[in-house]
C-alpha cells in the first residue's frame, strides 16, 4: 500500500518530511520515500486543483494509494478544541453547495466531523460554520475521486484556531501538526493491515449497470460521486444486489427538477 499526503503549507508537511525521511524529488517537487509520498498544495482551491493537475502526471501509481489531507482548520468554538486532530466524515463546499462524502471503513479513535470549504478565511460570523473550516478539502475530494475510491480518501484536520486569529503567523502550525504524528502513523498501519487495496464493493457488472443509469438521468457530478457511495454502502449494510434500481433508470428525466426527484428516490432507497 502506498500514502500520499497532501498538505496546504509547508508548515503543516515538515512533521511528517521529517517524520518519514522524505527527500524532495527536484524535477516533480514531490518529497517521497520508500512507500509516501508527499505534495504541497498551495492554499486555496486554486493553487490545490492547479497542482493536483500537474500531480496527475507525475504520480501515476493510485490503484494502491491512500490520499491523506492533513492540515490545520478552523473549528466551530463549540464543537472543537483548538490543538485536537479531526478526522472529517463530510465536506461541503460552500461555493458550489456540493457535498462529498469520504467512506470511512476502518475503526479508528478520532471525533468525526464535517467539514466547510469556503473560499477566503473566516473572521466573522463563526457561529454559522458547524465542524471544521478549511480553504483546499473539497477541491481535493473532487479531483482524487476520480483516481481512487472514497474508502481511500482520508481528511484529517487539527484545529488551529476558532476563527478568531487576525495575525496568521501567530500560529503555530508545524507545532499543532507534530503533536499528532503518532495518532496519524497508527491510521496509516491501519490501511496498510486493513485489506482494502483491492476491495472490490461493487462488481463490473454493477459498475456498468450504475453507469449506465448515470448516463440515463444526466446525472451531475457530484450525484454521481453520491450514487457509487451510496450504493457501496448499501451492499456493505444488506450483501444484496442492485437490481431493485432498475426502475429508476427506465426512462430519461424531462427536467433538472425529474433528475433530482428521481435521485432523491434513490437515495432514499439505498439508505433504507
Amino acid at each position: 500500500m502506498n500514502f500520499l499526503f497532501l498538505t496546504a503549507l509547508k508548515a503543516e508537511a515538515n512533521p511528517l518530511i521529517e517524520s518519514y525521511g522524505l527527500i524532495k524529488d527536484p524535477d516533480t517537487h514531490l518529497y517521497t520515500g520508500e512507500n509516501i509520498s508527499l505534495m504541497v498544495t498551495g492554499v486555496g482551491k486554486p493553487k490545490t486543483e492547479s497542482r493536483i493537475q500537474s500531480l496527475f502526471s507525475q504520480y501515476s501509481d493510485f490503484k494502491d494509494t491512500v490520499v491523506i489531507n492533513i492540515g490545520i482548520a478552523g473549528g466551530n468554538p463549540n464543537e472543537t478544541n483548538v490543538g485536537e486532530l479531526y478526522r472529517v466524515n463530510a465536506i461541503y463546499d460552500e461555493d458550489t453547495g456540493q457535498s462529498f462524502f469520504p467512506d470511512i471503513l476502518l475503526k479508528h479513535s478520532l471525533i468525526e466531523l464535517s467539514l466547510v470549504t469556503v473560499s477566503k478565511g473566516i473572521t466573522e460570523n463563526r457561529d454559522i460554520y458547524r465542524g471544521l473550516v478549511d480553504m483546499e478539502g473539497s477541491a481535493i475530494f473532487q479531483l482524487l475521486s476520480k483516481q481512487v475510491p472514497p474508502h481511500r480518501l482520508v481528511f484529517l484536520k487539527v484545529v488551529s484556531d476558532h476563527m478568531d486569529v487576525s495575525d496568521w503567523k501567530t500560529l503555530d502550525v508545524t507545532g499543532l501538526i507534530a503533536g499528532h504524528v503518532d495518532t496519524i502513523r497508527s491510521i496509516i498501519v491501519g490501511f496498510e493491515f486493513g485489506d482494502l487495496s483491492d476491495r472490490i464493493i461493487l462488481s463490473e457488472e454493477e459498475m456498468d449497470f450504475l453507469n449506465l443509469g448515470m448516463v440515463r438521468l444526466k446525472l451531475t457530478e457530484t450525484q454521481q460521486v453520491q450514487l457509487l457511495d451510496y450504493s457501496e454502502n448499501y451492499k456493505k449494510r444488506s450483501g444484496d444486489g442492485l437490481e431493485f434500481l432498475n426502475p429508476f433508470f427506465t426512462k430519461a428525466p424531462k427536467s433538472k427538477q425529474e433528475r433530482n426527484m428521481i435521485f432523491e428516490q434513490i437515495r432514499q432507497s439505498l439508505s433504507a
